[in-house]
């Protein structure tokens, strides 16, 4: 892997890493293909118009969004090829290759964390 692509796979993670771009971006992924206007983003999530698109800015500079212009407003949208990349690139080596790696419910990893967690005897 070059530098310029592990910079680009660590900047979408820090758009991500914001509680408000999180959910953002999960409220757009929940919208495809169509996409939501940014009012509509800001009114969904109960946060300020200019606080949304300040987030959303940061979003589409880490290229997880992309905006098209529709008269005076912008709808945006998830950049799913980009995303299904990040995902990839993420879990490569999950399970040894094998991508047989099943997700284990709450109370599974609560039990293992848990039982990591505690001292030796």
């Amino acid at each position: 892997m070059t530098e310029e692509h592990s910079d680009r796979i660590v900047a979408r993670l820090e758009a991500l890493a914001s509680p408000v771009r999180l959910a953002i971006f999960r409220l757009l992924v929940e919208h495809e293909p169509e996409g939501l206007f940014s009012g509509q983003i800001a009114e969904r999530i109960g946060q300020l118009h200019n606080g949304v698109s300040f987030h959303l800015k940061v979003l589409q500079h880490a290229d997880l969004v992309i905006v098209h212009r529709e008269g005076r407003f912008q709808r945006y949208r998830a950049q799913m090829p980009v995303v299904r990349s990040l995902v990839a690139y993420l879990t490569e080596n999950c399970c040894r290759g094998t991508q047989s790696c099943t997700i284990p419910d709450e109370s599974e990893s609560s039990a293992a964390a848990t039982a990591s967690a505690a001292p030796p005897r």
